[in-house]
């Protein structure tokens, strides 16, 4: 599914305010690098943390009900939900990540999605890494997303003294980016928690309004992967 068939399929379903039009328009590429490289598989068991427009894009795509983690408050919706109907047709698991702990009775998943949700975390990213890799079914995938903390578009800014990173939001639900991650700090807690690396996708698909925004996306074959804004690891336990 392409980015503008993404946007017109939720368009079209839903009445979507300028917050969610916006949040859709700035992500549809990166839940299309999602959905192309799931295009050719299924998986039976699959978990998406953080309800999102991805959920029902994922849900259409498998053609079953899916597992779905995260907060169930009016917080959820915001930008990335155009509506709570999802939740009501998947199981929900309503947790926040911080406080997540996984056991040898948790439930166990052939896939799962991870997305945009890293960064939100005020805990250790060693924790998280850990229980998803115990949430997997041996052969299962992690498909992990984040943004870059050193791209070129923060290099940049912080060059001319601008601060890249948005202050803590008032709001504890959805608070923000706490911290950000490198592609090599992704790839070093990947292998440090067991897991074996699949693919790593460094793209500038995070397509944002600004003229800026436009000027990397359209020399992006110019910027050295490592400085590009968006980061998909999928990941594998063996």
């Amino acid at each position: 599914m392409e980015k503008k068939q993404i946007i017109s399929y939720f368009t079209n379903r839903y009445t979507l305010n300028k917050e969610q039009q916006l949040y859709l328009a700035i992500h549809a590429k990166r839940y299309q690098t999602v959905l192309s490289w799931l295009a050719d598989k299924q998986f039976n068991r699959v978990l998406d943390i953080g309800p999102s427009y991805l959920s029902e894009l994922l849900q259409n795509h498998l053609q079953k009900p899916i597992t779905l983690m995260g907060f169930d408050a009016e917080e959820s919706v915001g930008g990335h939900l155009p509506s709570l109907e999802i939740l009501s047709h998947n199981h929900f698991i309503r947790q926040n990540l911080n406080d997540w702990a996984t056991d040898a009775q948790s439930p166990k998943y052939d896939l799962i999605i991870c997305g945009e949700i890293l960064e939100h975390l005020y805990s250790a990213p060693q924790k998280l890494f850990q229980n998803l890799y115990k949430s997997l079914n041996t052969g299962g995938f992690l498909i992990l997303q984040t943004p870059n903390a050193v791209a070129l578009r923060k290099r940049i800014s912080l060059l001319i003294g601008i601060n890249p990173f948005e202050m803590p939001r008032e709001n504890q639900k959805n608070p923000g980016h706490y911290r950000e991650y490198t592609p090599n700090e992704l790839r070093n807690l990947a292998r440090a928690n067991g897991f074996c690396i699949q693919k790593l996708i460094l793209d500038e698909y995070f397509e944002y309004p600004s003229w800026q925004s436009k000027v990397y996306r359209n020399v992006k074959s110019l910027i050295p992967a490592n400085l590009r804004s968006g980061i998909t690891i999928i990941l594998q336990k063996k």
